[in-house]
Order: structure tokens, then C-alpha cells, then sequence
């Protein structure tokens, strides 16, 4: 009978045990927070890998590094300033599971069709806005475009980036390709889209900056 009552306190005591660890990962998975990673095409992975991208990346390095978040990658292919804009909503109707940070990124493809610098800069006021309205942490990625459409428009171009940051108030990579763009061991064969490396360094520079800035917190180890 002695027996019998000792085995049974031990198998409460395991079920106990048990309900806790999972208790424990439940908090765990509770607190993994979100970061979104707004771009067009070039967030994708064309020709390689899903786990090279660049979001893929910086979520292997943020777990790697004992940080709770989980990198979604929310490209869409020759995405401009203005159906980014139209497309917000998709990533905010759930007020359960809004982004904690979102990486912004965008105005490549409205310099390629050649859109007037103050209407990109409205639409991306407006994406801003949308997310501070949700108190997300709002990282502006600053793009460099090359003086070939214009000389001005060039020049409007690189002024109009740190104003939008300085009038929102949001973080700003002074140049989010910095150290890949401009290197064709860092392309494809099409010379346009990136390789596994440019990913890999700028997911690192991505990680730098956040950590810099203390926007991301570590679980406890």
C-alpha cells in the first residue's frame, strides 16, 4: 500500500512538473515579439535559398543571440511607396499580433518610374503615421539612388529621406545598403539582384543598428 501511495506522489508530482515546462514555453512563445520587414523584391531570394534573405538571416541571428523576435518577410515584387501604403492594412488588422518594430524600406521602385519626389514622401508620411497609430517602433531603411534621372531630383531625393525621419521621429540607417551596394561580387549574374553574402551583411548591419539602438530585448536565460 506504502507502495502504491509513493508511486502515485510521484506521478502527481511529474504531471506538475511538466504543466510548469509547458506553462514556461507557452510564456515563451507569449513574449516572442515581431519584427516586420517592409521592402520590395529585394527582401525576396530570388534564385537562392528561403533562408537567405535578408529577414531569414536576422531572425537566425537574433535567435542565435538569445533576442525574442521572430523576423516576418512581407515583400512584394516592384512594390512602390504608394501599394505599400494600400497594402498596410493586411499587417495591422490583428490587434493581438501587431509587429513590435517594422523595417521600412521602399522608394526604389517609384525612382525607377520616375514619381515626383513630395508624392513619394506624402505616401511614406502616411505608412509611417498608420504605424505609429499602432505604437510600433518604426525603422526607416535611407536609400541612395544614383544621379542618372536628374541631377535635382537626385539631390530632392537625398535631402527628402532625412526630413521624412526628422519630422515623424522614426530611426533612421543612414544607408541601408551600405557596404553591399555598388559591389558586383555581390549580385547575381543578372547584376541586379543580391547574393547570399549581401544578405548575410546586411541582415548584420540590420542587427547592429537595433541592438545599438536598444530596440530589441534577450529572453532570460
Amino acid at each position: 500500500m506504502k507502495k502504491i501511495f509513493i508511486l502515485i506522489l510521484l506521478l502527481i508530482t511529474s504531471c506538475q512538473s511538466n504543466n510548469t515546462e509547458n506553462d514556461t514555453q507557452t510564456d515563451n512563445i507569449k513574449t516572442t515579439k515581431t519584427i516586420l520587414a517592409l521592402w520590395d523584391s529585394l527582401t525576396a531570394w530570388y534564385s537562392l535559398d528561403l533562408e537567405d534573405s535578408y529577414p531569414m538571416q536576422l531572425d537566425t541571428i537574433l535567435v542565435s543571440k538569445w533576442y525574442q523576435y521572430e523576423v516576418i518577410n512581407a515583400w512584394v515584387s516592384w512594390n512602390t511607396s504608394l501599394q505599400l501604403l494600400d497594402r498596410l492594412d493586411l499587417y495591422l488588422n490583428d490587434p493581438e499580433n501587431l509587429p513590435e518594430i517594422v523595417i521600412l524600406v521602399i522608394w526604389w521602385n517609384d525612382w525607377l518610374r520616375g514619381k515626383k519626389v513630395e508624392e513619394i514622401s506624402d505616401n511614406i508620411e502616411k505608412i509611417i503615421d498608420k504605424l505609429k497609430e499602432k505604437n510600433i517602433k518604426v525603422v526607416l531603411g535611407w536609400m541612395k539612388i544614383p544621379p542618372n534621372l536628374w541631377l535635382f531630383y537626385s539631390r530632392d531625393f537625398f535631402k527628402q529621406y532625412k526630413a521624412i525621419a526628422k519630422k515623424t521621429d522614426v530611426y533612421l540607417i543612414d544607408f541601408f545598403l551600405e557596404d553591399v551596394a555598388g559591389y558586383k561580387k555581390l549580385n547575381l549574374n543578372d547584376g541586379i539582384h543580391p547574393n547570399k553574402e549581401w544578405y548575410r551583411i546586411v541582415s548584420k548591419n540590420v542587427f547592429k543598428f537595433l541592438e545599438d539602438n536598444n530596440l530589441i530585448k534577450k529572453w532570460l536565460k
